[in-house]
């Protein structure tokens, strides 16, 4: 964990959510209670950091960080928090509008209780970053291996302050009862502060829901689900939209292996604009069916799904196929699936992906492809490839080599041009003791698009950090 959180702090001035490594616990022992401060320092010196067209110049940056965890599980509920902030100093680049002094806040808190018959769960985070220290792809592989980058990945360049938030709530009743109740809350955003990248405009997501659980026996719930969601966005247009959605249908257990879940409904989606010449505001509706079919089962080295889902959008009506297999493997995992998508009139597209690790005695291998859609921080579908690798060889039991490799492209849209991203990480890590470990190396970045052409960076790193345990 230590050699991880200090190269990603070097490279991007991230805040790391996961203060502790993940814990192995014994199934009788229910109660835990951890702290952990953790004090880092980071050096880095690089050229146009920002990845601007011409280049903006060289950049040294001193960075020293303090971050705060806790951690506390007991048999019935679960809490973690973070805290923490850096001071940075440095000469910035003519062009660059970085700060230096205090920077990087973070805040992040998580909840979660389990009754005898409910279940709550809150989570919040607060995080501030620069946006020439844009952190790379494999920064958001989750612990099942998929990436989810935020929807501004493809947009964000140049540099300025960058402020995400997320609140979300979850409350579920009647977990045994033949009729449940599950509330759901959220709200999103991201703030964009002195960027010089004049495209880059805040956006912010708000949705709710609500679903009823009809248990009618053992193996067969009936759901019925409201949605809503609202997007807002400053962007030129000052676009606002809203999508309500009811749906009906079941989880059925075919078998202690097999589960099959179908849902049904209608969904309407009002998008409200200004119009760019005459600054006129309206609204216009689209409105149609939406749902899907899914079907789950476990295999003896893995699983199988395949599944149909239906969504309506503000371009109109999505269908997607996709069939997926993963498989246990001797010395490690693979996993791949395939499919179909299809937006109205247009033509149908190829989506996939592949996840594989491996495992050796003293190394690791991990490669991930994947072809989907995803939407991007001005609500549009953007088709979009992405590759993360990484190989990590320890060289003997206090220190190793890592390299990490992402790449990107993100296919042009009505409106929005392709761009292309590559990011590339070599690093030396070294533990000094039990609690101290230090980190050295060198990063390349890329960006092209066709309105700016191709830009690079590069940069050499080196951190040391300490964990005060207690």
């Amino acid at each position: 964990m230590s050699k991880r959180l200090i190269r990603n702090a070097a490279m991007g001035g991230l805040a790391v959510f996961t203060v502790f490594p993940a814990m192995a616990q014994d199934e009788e022992e229910y109660e835990s209670f951890r702290q952990r401060l953790r004090v880092e320092q980071n050096f880095i010196a690089g050229d146009n950091l920002g990845l601007e067209n011409p280049s903006e110049g060289r950049t040294s940056l001193s960075t020293t960080r303090l971050t705060y965890g806790l951690q506390s599980e007991t048999a019935t509920q679960q809490l973690s928090l973070a805290i923490g902030a850096g001071l940075r100093f440095g000469n910035i680049a003519e062009g660059n509008s970085m700060k230096t002094g205090f920077v990087d806040p973070l805040v992040a808190f998580r909840y979660s209780r389990e009754g005898a018959n409910a279940l709550f769960s809150f989570d919040a985070d607060y995080q501030q970053t620069d946006i020439s220290l844009a952190q790379p792809l494999w920064t958001f592989l989750d612990s099942d291996g998929v990436v989810t980058p935020p929807a501004d990945f493809s947009d964000i360049r140049g540099s300025g302050e960058r402020r995400a938030y997320n609140v979300g709530a979850v409350l579920e009743t009647g977990l045994n009862d033949p009729f449940g109740l599950r509330l759901r809350a959220n709200t999103s955003g991201t703030n964009y502060i002195d960027a010089t990248d004049s495209d880059l405009a805040d956006y912010d997501n708000t949705s709710l829901g609500l679903t009823g659980l009809f248990r009618f026996n053992p193996v067969t719930t009936a759901t019925l689900d409201l949605s809503y969601w609202k997007y807002s966005s400053a962007d030129a247009a000052d676009t606002e939209r809203e999508t309500s959605t009811v749906q009906a249908g079941f989880i059925r257990d075919l078998s202690n292996i097999s589960t099959l879940t179908f849902s049904a409904g209608y969904s309407s989606v009002d998008s409200t604009e200004t119009d760019l010449v005459t600054g006129v505001r309206s609204t216009t509706t689209v409105d149609g069916p939406s749902g899907g079919i899914d079907y789950d089962t476990e295999m003896p080295n893995g699983t199988f799904n395949v599944g149909v889902d239906v969504i309506q959008n503000q371009d109109g009506q999505r269908g997607t196929f996709l069939m997926a297999r993963s498989l246990a493997l001797p010395r490690g995992s693979l996993s791949g699936n395939i499919g179909v998508t299809k937006l109205d009139e247009s033509d149908a597209q190829l989506i996939g992906g592949l996840n594989w690790v491996h495992e050796l005695p003293s190394s690791t291998f991990t490669l991930l492809l994947d072809r989907a859609v995803y939407t991007d921080s001005s609500d549009e579908d953007r088709l979009t490839n992405l590759l993360v690798a990484g190989y990590s060889h320890e060289i003997n039991q206090v220190s190793s080599l890592s390299v990490d490799l992402s790449m990107s492209y993100t296919e042009a849209a009505d409106g929005e041009e392709a761009t292309e991203r590559a990011a590339l990480v070599l690093a030396y890590n070294r533990d000094l003791n039990e609690n101290w470990s230090f980190n050295t190396g060198v990063a390349f970045r890329s960006l092209e698009e066709d309105a700016i052409g191709e830009a690079d960076a590069t940069a050499v790193f080196f951190g040391i950090g300490r964990n005060f345990d207690f």
